[in-house]
Protein backbone atom coordinates (compact mmCIF):
# COMPACT_ATOMS: atom_id res chain seq x y z
CA UNK A 1 0.00 0.00 0.00
CA UNK A 2 2.89 2.53 0.76
CA UNK A 3 4.56 1.99 -2.56
CA UNK A 4 0.77 3.15 -4.39
CA UNK A 5 0.73 5.62 -2.13
CA UNK A 6 4.17 7.05 -2.69
CA UNK A 7 4.10 6.22 -6.61
CA UNK A 8 0.70 8.36 -6.64
CA UNK A 9 2.88 11.06 -5.17
CA UNK A 10 5.48 10.86 -7.84
CA UNK A 11 2.95 11.14 -10.86
CA UNK A 12 1.29 14.16 -9.34
CA UNK A 13 4.82 15.23 -9.46
CA UNK A 14 5.59 14.57 -12.67
CA UNK A 15 2.91 16.54 -14.05
CA UNK A 16 4.27 19.53 -13.14
CA UNK A 17 6.41 19.14 -16.24
CA UNK A 18 3.30 18.78 -18.52
CA UNK A 19 3.84 22.02 -20.35
CA UNK A 20 7.70 22.19 -21.14
CA UNK A 21 9.23 18.75 -20.85
CA UNK A 22 8.10 17.49 -23.96
CA UNK A 23 9.58 15.84 -26.63
CA UNK A 24 10.68 14.53 -23.12
CA UNK A 25 8.69 12.59 -20.81
CA UNK A 26 7.28 14.43 -17.86
CA UNK A 27 8.22 12.12 -15.15
CA UNK A 28 8.18 12.31 -11.32
CA UNK A 29 10.43 11.34 -8.69
CA UNK A 30 10.45 10.87 -4.73
CA UNK A 31 12.74 9.85 -2.64
CA UNK A 32 11.34 8.19 0.68
CA UNK A 33 13.59 7.10 3.89
CA UNK A 34 12.18 5.46 7.31
CA UNK A 35 8.34 6.31 5.88
CA UNK A 36 9.22 10.34 5.27
CA UNK A 37 9.75 12.21 2.04
CA UNK A 38 13.44 13.02 1.63
CA UNK A 39 13.45 14.22 -1.95
CA UNK A 40 11.44 14.99 -4.81
CA UNK A 41 11.27 16.10 -8.43
CA UNK A 42 9.99 16.60 -11.41
CA UNK A 43 11.76 17.06 -15.44
CA UNK A 44 10.88 20.48 -15.83
CA UNK A 45 12.08 21.27 -19.82
CA UNK A 46 13.47 19.63 -22.25
CA UNK A 47 17.24 19.69 -21.71
CA UNK A 48 17.28 20.63 -18.33
CA UNK A 49 18.36 17.90 -15.60
CA UNK A 50 15.88 14.57 -15.02
CA UNK A 51 13.16 14.17 -12.21
CA UNK A 52 15.88 12.26 -10.35
CA UNK A 53 18.68 14.39 -10.27
CA UNK A 54 16.83 17.31 -8.95
CA UNK A 55 15.11 14.69 -5.85
CA UNK A 56 18.65 13.59 -5.10
CA UNK A 57 20.20 16.73 -5.10
CA UNK A 58 16.94 17.59 -2.33
CA UNK A 59 17.88 14.61 0.07
CA UNK A 60 21.36 15.21 -0.30
CA UNK A 61 22.96 12.63 2.46
CA UNK A 62 19.62 11.20 2.88
CA UNK A 63 19.65 9.61 -0.36
CA UNK A 64 21.74 6.96 0.68
CA UNK A 65 19.70 3.57 1.82
CA UNK A 66 16.36 5.69 0.42
CA UNK A 67 13.59 4.01 -1.84
CA UNK A 68 13.05 6.11 -5.07
CA UNK A 69 9.97 6.32 -6.89
CA UNK A 70 9.83 7.22 -10.34
CA UNK A 71 7.46 7.26 -12.76
CA UNK A 72 9.27 5.53 -15.97
CA UNK A 73 12.08 3.71 -16.03
CA UNK A 74 15.52 5.87 -15.61
CA UNK A 75 17.58 6.04 -18.94
CA UNK A 76 20.49 4.92 -19.12
CA UNK A 77 22.01 6.91 -22.52
CA UNK A 78 23.56 10.34 -22.51
CA UNK A 79 22.05 12.51 -24.61
CA UNK A 80 21.59 16.77 -23.22
CA UNK A 81 21.87 15.27 -19.99
CA UNK A 82 23.56 12.61 -17.83
CA UNK A 83 21.91 9.18 -17.29
CA UNK A 84 19.85 8.96 -14.43
CA UNK A 85 21.04 5.24 -13.40
CA UNK A 86 24.68 6.73 -12.75
CA UNK A 87 23.34 9.49 -10.10
CA UNK A 88 21.10 6.77 -8.27
CA UNK A 89 23.59 4.25 -8.20
CA UNK A 90 26.38 6.95 -7.06
CA UNK A 91 24.06 8.73 -4.47
CA UNK A 92 23.70 5.29 -3.02
CA UNK A 93 19.59 4.77 -3.59
CA UNK A 94 19.00 1.01 -2.16
CA UNK A 95 15.70 0.50 -3.91
CA UNK A 96 14.24 1.84 -7.33
CA UNK A 97 10.37 1.40 -7.88
CA UNK A 98 9.27 2.11 -11.39
CA UNK A 99 5.48 2.64 -12.59
CA UNK A 100 6.34 1.68 -16.33
CA UNK A 101 8.93 0.74 -18.28
CA UNK A 102 10.15 3.42 -21.15
CA UNK A 103 9.44 1.91 -24.47
CA UNK A 104 12.04 4.24 -26.19
CA UNK A 105 14.66 1.68 -27.77
CA UNK A 106 17.19 4.06 -25.79
CA UNK A 107 16.65 2.54 -22.52
CA UNK A 108 13.95 -0.04 -23.28
CA UNK A 109 14.50 -2.04 -20.08
CA UNK A 110 18.48 -1.64 -19.84
CA UNK A 111 17.96 0.86 -17.02
CA UNK A 112 16.49 -1.59 -14.81
CA UNK A 113 18.74 -4.13 -16.10
CA UNK A 114 21.70 -1.59 -15.03
CA UNK A 115 20.18 -0.80 -11.72
CA UNK A 116 19.91 -4.65 -10.76
CA UNK A 117 23.09 -5.27 -12.11
CA UNK A 118 24.53 -2.58 -9.37
CA UNK A 119 22.84 -4.56 -6.73
CA UNK A 120 19.95 -2.12 -6.13
CA UNK A 121 16.53 -4.10 -5.86
CA UNK A 122 14.38 -2.78 -8.13
CA UNK A 123 10.45 -3.13 -8.47
CA UNK A 124 8.53 -2.19 -11.75
CA UNK A 125 4.93 -1.70 -12.13
CA UNK A 126 3.04 0.04 -9.40
CA UNK A 127 0.41 1.87 -10.15
CA UNK A 128 1.20 0.68 -13.98
CA UNK A 129 -2.28 1.80 -15.32
CA UNK A 130 -2.00 5.27 -13.54
CA UNK A 131 1.26 5.89 -14.75
CA UNK A 132 0.72 4.50 -18.35
CA UNK A 133 -2.26 7.59 -18.24
CA UNK A 134 -0.12 9.57 -17.16
CA UNK A 135 2.60 9.33 -19.86
CA UNK A 136 -0.02 8.11 -22.41
CA UNK A 137 1.00 10.36 -25.13
CA UNK A 138 5.21 10.14 -24.66
CA UNK A 139 4.31 6.30 -24.70
CA UNK A 140 2.45 6.36 -27.55
CA UNK A 141 4.63 8.00 -29.34
CA UNK A 142 7.58 6.16 -28.05
CA UNK A 143 5.89 2.94 -29.16
CA UNK A 144 4.22 3.82 -32.52
CA UNK A 145 6.33 6.65 -34.00
CA UNK A 146 3.39 8.63 -34.53
CA UNK A 147 1.55 11.74 -32.22
CA UNK A 148 -1.07 10.86 -29.45
CA UNK A 149 -4.10 12.50 -31.61
CA UNK A 150 -6.73 13.77 -29.97
CA UNK A 151 -9.57 15.56 -31.72
CA UNK A 152 -12.20 18.23 -30.12
CA UNK A 153 -15.58 19.46 -31.61
CA UNK A 154 -18.51 21.45 -30.64
CA UNK A 155 -21.95 19.98 -31.02
CA UNK A 156 -25.61 21.13 -30.48
CA UNK A 157 -27.69 19.03 -28.56
CA UNK A 158 -28.87 17.91 -31.80
CA UNK A 159 -25.31 17.12 -33.15
CA UNK A 160 -24.63 19.73 -35.35
CA UNK A 161 -21.42 21.37 -35.76
CA UNK A 162 -22.54 24.48 -37.37
CA UNK A 163 -26.23 26.70 -37.87
CA UNK A 164 -27.46 26.36 -41.78
CA UNK A 165 -25.52 29.99 -42.43
CA UNK A 166 -22.25 28.52 -41.45
CA UNK A 167 -21.86 30.34 -37.99
CA UNK A 168 -20.87 28.41 -34.73
CA UNK A 169 -19.63 30.82 -32.69
CA UNK A 170 -20.39 30.05 -29.77
CA UNK A 171 -22.06 26.46 -29.78
CA UNK A 172 -20.02 25.97 -26.82
CA UNK A 173 -19.86 28.00 -23.58
CA UNK A 174 -16.81 30.48 -22.28
CA UNK A 175 -15.69 27.49 -20.14
CA UNK A 176 -15.40 25.17 -22.11
CA UNK A 177 -13.39 26.65 -24.50
CA UNK A 178 -10.77 27.55 -21.67
CA UNK A 179 -10.51 23.85 -21.40
CA UNK A 180 -10.08 23.93 -24.63
CA UNK A 181 -7.30 26.19 -24.50
CA UNK A 182 -5.85 24.07 -21.61
CA UNK A 183 -5.50 21.08 -24.05
CA UNK A 184 -3.44 23.08 -26.55
CA UNK A 185 -1.16 24.37 -23.85
CA UNK A 186 -0.56 20.56 -23.43
CA UNK A 187 -0.47 19.63 -27.05
CA UNK A 188 3.20 20.63 -29.82
CA UNK A 189 1.13 20.48 -32.39
CA UNK A 190 -2.85 21.75 -33.08
CA UNK A 191 -4.02 21.03 -36.96
CA UNK A 192 -7.09 22.44 -38.97
CA UNK A 193 -8.21 21.61 -42.10
CA UNK A 194 -8.44 24.78 -45.11
CA UNK A 195 -12.13 25.32 -44.48
CA UNK A 196 -11.49 25.95 -40.60
CA UNK A 197 -8.61 28.48 -41.66
CA UNK A 198 -11.00 30.17 -44.50
CA UNK A 199 -13.83 30.25 -42.12
CA UNK A 200 -12.83 31.13 -38.44
CA UNK A 201 -10.03 32.67 -39.68
CA UNK A 202 -8.04 30.81 -35.53
CA UNK A 203 -4.72 32.44 -34.38
CA UNK A 204 -4.61 28.51 -33.24
CA UNK A 205 -2.51 30.06 -30.15
CA UNK A 206 -2.49 29.17 -26.54
CA UNK A 207 -4.01 32.34 -24.39
CA UNK A 208 -6.86 31.66 -22.04
CA UNK A 209 -4.97 29.90 -19.34
CA UNK A 210 -3.12 29.87 -16.22
CA UNK A 211 -0.04 29.23 -17.27
CA UNK A 212 1.45 29.40 -21.33
CA UNK A 213 3.67 26.55 -22.20
CA UNK A 214 6.78 28.65 -23.14
CA UNK A 215 6.80 27.77 -26.33
CA UNK A 216 3.64 27.73 -28.72
CA UNK A 217 2.62 24.91 -30.21
CA UNK A 218 3.13 24.46 -33.93
CA UNK A 219 0.14 25.14 -36.43
CA UNK A 220 -0.23 22.86 -38.81
CA UNK A 221 -2.98 23.74 -41.90
CA UNK A 222 -4.06 21.27 -44.26
CA UNK A 223 -3.73 23.46 -47.39
CA UNK A 224 -3.69 21.12 -50.93
CA UNK A 225 -5.63 23.41 -53.17
CA UNK A 226 -4.24 26.69 -51.61
CA UNK A 227 -7.39 27.92 -50.37
CA UNK A 228 -5.79 30.07 -47.27
CA UNK A 229 -4.72 33.09 -47.95
CA UNK A 230 -1.61 34.38 -47.05
CA UNK A 231 -2.68 37.55 -44.83
CA UNK A 232 -4.55 34.90 -42.82
CA UNK A 233 -3.13 34.58 -38.69
CA UNK A 234 -1.82 31.44 -39.59
CA UNK A 235 1.08 33.23 -41.66
CA UNK A 236 2.08 35.05 -38.92
CA UNK A 237 4.87 33.43 -38.03
CA UNK A 238 5.56 36.08 -34.67
CA UNK A 239 2.50 34.11 -33.25
CA UNK A 240 3.33 30.63 -33.76
CA UNK A 241 5.25 28.76 -35.98
CA UNK A 242 3.61 27.01 -39.08
CA UNK A 243 3.58 23.89 -41.40
CA UNK A 244 1.45 23.89 -44.15
CA UNK A 245 0.73 20.45 -46.21
CA UNK A 246 0.11 22.24 -49.65
CA UNK A 247 -0.09 18.95 -51.00
CA UNK A 248 -2.57 15.80 -50.61
CA UNK A 249 -1.31 13.42 -47.86
CA UNK A 250 -2.50 10.55 -46.24
CA UNK A 251 -3.36 10.91 -42.62
CA UNK A 252 -0.93 8.24 -41.30
CA UNK A 253 1.97 9.94 -43.32
CA UNK A 254 0.94 13.88 -41.87
CA UNK A 255 1.11 11.91 -38.25
CA UNK A 256 4.72 10.27 -38.98
CA UNK A 257 6.15 13.65 -40.12
CA UNK A 258 5.07 14.98 -37.27
CA UNK A 259 6.17 12.50 -34.90
CA UNK A 260 9.67 12.80 -36.34
CA UNK A 261 9.05 16.86 -35.42
CA UNK A 262 8.76 15.89 -32.05
CA UNK A 263 5.40 16.01 -31.07
CA UNK A 264 4.30 13.50 -28.96
CA UNK A 265 0.50 15.18 -28.76
CA UNK A 266 -1.50 16.29 -31.54
CA UNK A 267 -4.91 18.13 -31.08
CA UNK A 268 -7.09 18.45 -34.22
CA UNK A 269 -9.32 21.32 -34.12
CA UNK A 270 -10.78 21.18 -37.92
CA UNK A 271 -13.34 21.30 -39.26
CA UNK A 272 -16.04 17.82 -40.04
CA UNK A 273 -14.38 16.46 -43.20
CA UNK A 274 -11.14 17.26 -41.38
CA UNK A 275 -11.88 14.72 -38.12
CA UNK A 276 -13.78 12.46 -40.31
CA UNK A 277 -10.57 11.76 -41.85
CA UNK A 278 -8.76 10.93 -39.15
CA UNK A 279 -11.55 9.15 -37.53
CA UNK A 280 -12.19 6.84 -40.13
CA UNK A 281 -8.90 5.73 -40.60
CA UNK A 282 -8.43 5.01 -36.42
CA UNK A 283 -5.99 7.32 -35.46
CA UNK A 284 -7.96 9.37 -33.15
CA UNK A 285 -7.06 8.29 -29.67
CA UNK A 286 -9.42 10.53 -27.64
CA UNK A 287 -12.32 12.31 -29.22
CA UNK A 288 -13.56 15.18 -26.89
CA UNK A 289 -17.09 15.99 -27.94
CA UNK A 290 -18.42 19.85 -26.13
CA UNK A 291 -22.18 19.50 -26.33
CA UNK A 292 -23.39 22.95 -26.26
CA UNK A 293 -26.78 24.22 -24.38
CA UNK A 294 -28.56 24.74 -28.11
CA UNK A 295 -30.54 23.21 -30.94
CA UNK A 296 -29.67 24.13 -34.36
CA UNK A 297 -32.94 21.58 -36.19
CA UNK A 298 -32.13 19.69 -39.19
CA UNK A 299 -31.08 23.02 -41.67
CA UNK A 300 -28.01 22.77 -39.07
CA UNK A 301 -25.18 21.10 -40.49
CA UNK A 302 -23.83 17.85 -39.30
CA UNK A 303 -20.83 17.56 -36.76
CA UNK A 304 -19.09 14.81 -39.41
CA UNK A 305 -18.58 14.18 -42.62
CA UNK A 306 -19.96 11.54 -44.66
CA UNK A 307 -18.54 8.04 -43.43
CA UNK A 308 -20.45 5.80 -46.28
CA UNK A 309 -21.98 3.86 -42.89
CA UNK A 310 -25.69 2.55 -43.66
CA UNK A 311 -26.08 0.06 -41.26
CA UNK A 312 -25.76 -0.07 -37.30
CA UNK A 313 -23.95 -3.00 -37.97
CA UNK A 314 -21.36 -0.91 -39.02
CA UNK A 315 -21.51 1.80 -37.03
CA UNK A 316 -18.11 3.36 -35.99
CA UNK A 317 -17.93 2.55 -32.17
CA UNK A 318 -16.25 4.68 -29.35
CA UNK A 319 -16.05 4.07 -25.43
CA UNK A 320 -17.07 6.92 -23.07
CA UNK A 321 -14.33 7.29 -20.79
CA UNK A 322 -15.90 10.15 -18.57
CA UNK A 323 -18.77 12.84 -19.12
CA UNK A 324 -18.92 16.22 -16.78
CA UNK A 325 -20.54 19.39 -16.84
CA UNK A 326 -18.42 22.53 -17.72
CA UNK A 327 -19.45 25.57 -17.62
CA UNK A 328 -22.99 25.33 -18.62
CA UNK A 329 -22.14 22.57 -21.83
CA UNK A 330 -21.37 19.19 -21.53
CA UNK A 331 -17.73 17.10 -21.97
CA UNK A 332 -17.71 14.21 -23.38
CA UNK A 333 -14.18 12.24 -23.80
CA UNK A 334 -14.46 8.95 -26.08
CA UNK A 335 -11.64 6.30 -27.00
CA UNK A 336 -12.13 4.31 -29.77
CA UNK A 337 -13.23 0.55 -29.46
CA UNK A 338 -12.63 -0.23 -33.21
CA UNK A 339 -13.56 -4.31 -33.03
Amino acid sequence: MDDRRWMEMAIAEGLKGRLDAPPNPWVGCILVKNGQIVGLGHHPECGLPHAEVYALREAGQNARGATAYVTLEPCVHTGRTLPCIHALIEAGVARVVVGVEDPDPKVSGSGIAALKIAGIKVTVGVEREAVELSLAPYLHHRRTGRPFVIAKTALSIDGRAAASDKTSQWISCEAARRDAHEMRAESQAILIGAGTAVKDSPQLTVRQVNKLPKKQPLRVLLDPNGKVPHDSPLYDLDLAPTLVFSEKMEPEKILSILGEKGVIQLLIEGGPTTITQFLQQHLIDRLIVYTGPCLLGSDGLPGFGSMGICSMENALRLHLLESSAIGNSVKSVYAHTFQ
